[in-house]
């Protein structure tokens, strides 16, 4: 929800594989961000090109949907504009979204954090939910699947273990399974993702720079860093090399010294660089995300490339 203080919105990312019970534990979140005078709206990812998910949240809410694939590359420029449609209004003070159960959460987390609209947002709260007997019979799935469901919930806050009444072992095997994975993350026993929302929502004391801190507990934080002009063209391609392994995205617009009149976006994922001329103003932002980024290191670095 928006903060009083620094006017951000809150995000609340939903992830889990395919049939966890994404749908309906939304469902039931939103029943209560409005009980407490939120006002959510929701963006829906879905795989294919058929909107199924939307049509069973509730239709007093303004529901938006993204087709066709994964929050990923292409895509993630459409979660950028919606988010930005929902940001423009000003009755808007909590958006969630519901990710395709094939999605990585560090792609939306990574859009979340674009640089046109990273001052307005709070850092995304990720709430993942787990099929329990599923999640517990994954060795029979391919290796890319088994680590899809891993790292959906590595990533989370907090971990929504439900269809707890079709384990035929105790609540203490799912907890130690979930557990390896992320021992830091809230965890509920659920069955028909029914528990107290209470437990899991986080209120405006904790948006903003809470919850940076509490993203970096989990081991996902992000640093923006605003240039003032333009910078070295040679002294940043060298930071772009030097970048350490735990730098998952980096996205961002620069100006060159040697190039003053251009402005360029530049994108940075899995170690393979891009960058390309953009016809538009924008903010010279640089956003990047990583696990436990050391953000005095990378805003020193930083420094050293706006005042070198």
């Amino acid at each position: 929800m928006k903060n009083i203080k620094n006017q951000k919105t809150s995000i609340t990312v939903i992830t889990g594989f395919l049939g966890s019970g994404k749908t309906t534990f939304l469902s039931k979140y939103i029943k209560y961000l409005q009980k407490n005078n939120e006002n959510p709206a929701v963006i829906v990812n879905e795989y294919g090109n058929l909107d199924i998910d939307s049509h069973a949240i509730s239709n007093d809410i303004e529901v938006v949907s993204i087709l066709n694939g994964c929050v990923c590359c292409d895509l993630q420029l459409d979660l950028i504009k919606q988010l930005k449609h929902f940001l423009s209004k000003s009755a808007t003070r909590h958006i969630i979204i519901e990710a395709t159960g094939l999605a990585h959460p560090i792609d939306i987390i990574a859009a979340c954090q674009d640089p046109e609209i990273v001052e307005q947002v709070s850092l995304p709260t990720v709430i993942g939910l787990v099929d329990g007997p599923r999640f517990l019979n994954r060795g029979q799935y391919t290796k890319h699947t088994i680590q899809l469901m891993e790292e959906q919930l590595a990533v989370c806050h907090a971990i929504v273990m439900n269809k707890m009444d079709l384990i035929d072992h105790n609540k203490q095997v799912m907890d130690m399974a979930v557990n390896e994975i992320n021992p830091t993350a809230s965890k509920y026993f659920t069955t028909y993702a029914n528990l107290s929302m209470d437990n899991i929502h986080i209120t405006s004391d904790n948006s903003g720079v809470k919850a940076s801190t509490h993203a970096h507990h989990h081991g996902i934080n992000s640093v923006n860093y605003h240039f003032s002009g333009p910078i070295n063209r040679q002294l940043f391609y060298q930071f772009i090399l030097r970048l350490p392994d735990n730098v998952l995205r980096l996205k961002g617009y620069v100006k060159f010294r040697d190039m003053p009149n251009d402005i360029y976006e530049f994108q940075y994922a899995f170690g393979l660089p891009d960058y390309q001329i953009v016809d538009e103003a924008l903010p010279l932002t640089l956003v990047i995300i990583g696990e436990q980024l050391d953000e005095n290191k990378l805003r020193n670095q930083l420094d050293m490339l706006q005042f070198t």
